[in-house]
């Protein structure tokens, strides 16, 4: 089956700009798969965690393997500790906001997105999703945490004037927008920017949307500032953070979208680590029956890898077809004056259609007919 292993910095052993230093971790993936020395791989990088999730050949050098890959910050761990490790990643268990399910819709991401996955990884992530499903809805307490909520309850019980708090949300994509609801939810009056031109999400109620070009001149009759973008570079100088002495700035991006000012008050998801390990220390106490099915869970996901389904199956010639799909569009679609994505889209219905009575059966040769189709050698000896 090969070993899974995974190699993981997060918020607890390296800081923000480590991990955008080594944004790159994981480029030589490919390389290593075509050397032999890794058989699968999938990687998962998302505001507080940069993680590689590897399948290793049993018979293989592992230390020429994962070696590349040890920067300073990493960790590796393999076999039950790691499958332990993605649920316990899916049940919020390693998140600064313990318990938080936004981890669930990256992880998703990260595995709809990779094209290094084979049978192992397929498997694994399939069932994991499914069982950290299984297991928030039995045993999960319910309010879960989140970055914003504990930055926004930072803010107004530690910063709050008198009267009624003014703020300012810059950048409206997902952590923007919860975080423009919850500072309103809490009584804020509440103003935005975003470099886009969109209309705000339907659950924020009324806002004052600033031009982009402005905002920052907006900003300086606020009490607050939180930084929501995805920049590449900071969107806010140390110069001009000082010039706004009074106004606490709130950093959640990744990079950092601020520089560090010389006064005033400057909060970033470095920082907040501790804040949400205070300010959540309770709740985590309700999370014992959680951590505990995870671990039972863990074992049982761990043997279940080793049996591959038909699901399984489908799923990678699916994703081979995706794969061939693409490939032959991008070189037709010059020759004959098409849109690759015109092609893609044709290509796709009729291999649909022509897979459905597949699809829809379920007879003692399906798995079979997946399995050829996946580009798998056939193995008489193994279902």
């Amino acid at each position: 089956m090969g070993k899974v292993c995974v190699v993981t910095m997060d918020h607890n052993s390296s800081t923000v700009r480590e991990r955008t230093d080594f944004s790159s971790l994981g480029d030589c993936l490919p390389d290593l798969k075509s050397e032999g020395l890794v058989e699968e791989y999938l990687k998962l990088d998302t505001c507080n965690r940069l993680e590689l999730y590897l399948v290793l050949p049993d018979s293989g050098d592992d230390r020429k393997a994962v070696g590349p890959l040890c920067v300073p910050g990493t960790k590796v761990i393999c076999g039950y500790e790691a499958v332990r490790h993605l649920l316990r990643v899916l049940l919020g268990l390693e998140s600064m906001a313990r318990g938080e399910s936004h981890i669930v819709s990256q992880v998703r991401e990260a595995y709809k997105s990779s094209h290094g996955c084979g049978k192992v990884l397929h498997k694994l992530f399939q069932r994991a999703l499914g069982m950290s499903a299984s297991l928030r809805a039995r045993c999960h307490p319910g309010r879960e945490p989140s970055i914003p909520y504990i930055a926004a309850s930072h803010f107004v019980k530690n910063f709050k004037k008198e009267g009624q708090p003014r703020v300012m949300v810059a950048g409206l994509g997902v952590i923007g927008t919860e975080t423009a609801r919850v500072l309103q939810l809490m009584g804020c009056d509440v103003r935005a920017a975003n470099r886009s031109l969109r209309e705000p999400d339907k659950k924020l109620a009324p806002i004052s949307v600033e031009p982009w070009d402005s905002w920052k001149e907006a900003a300086k009759n606020c009490d607050a500032v939180f930084l929501c973008t995805s920049s590449d570079v900071p969107v806010l100088s140390s110069d001009e953070e000082d010039s706004m002495p009074d106004v606490s700035v709130f950093d959640l991006g990744v990079p950092h979208q601020s520089e560090p000012r010389g006064f005033g008050v400057r909060i970033t998801l470095d920082e907040m680590k501790d804040i949400a390990s205070a300010m959540t220390g309770e709740y985590s106490s309700l999370l014992a029956e959680l951590e505990d099915e995870a671990d039972n869970a863990s074992s049982a996901l761990l043997s279940e890898i080793s049996i591959l389904t038909d699901d399984t199956w489908k799923r990678l010639a699916l994703t081979r077809a995706n794969e061939l799909i693409k490939d032959r569009a991008a070189a037709c679609s010059g020759r004959i004056g098409a849109g690759a994505e015109d092609l893609e889209a044709f290509a796709s219905s009729v291999i649909k259609a022509f897979l459905h009575p597949l699809a829809s059966a379920h007879t003692a040769h399906s798995y079979r007919a997946w399995r050829i189709l996946s580009g798998e050698p056939e193995d008489y000896g193994q279902k």
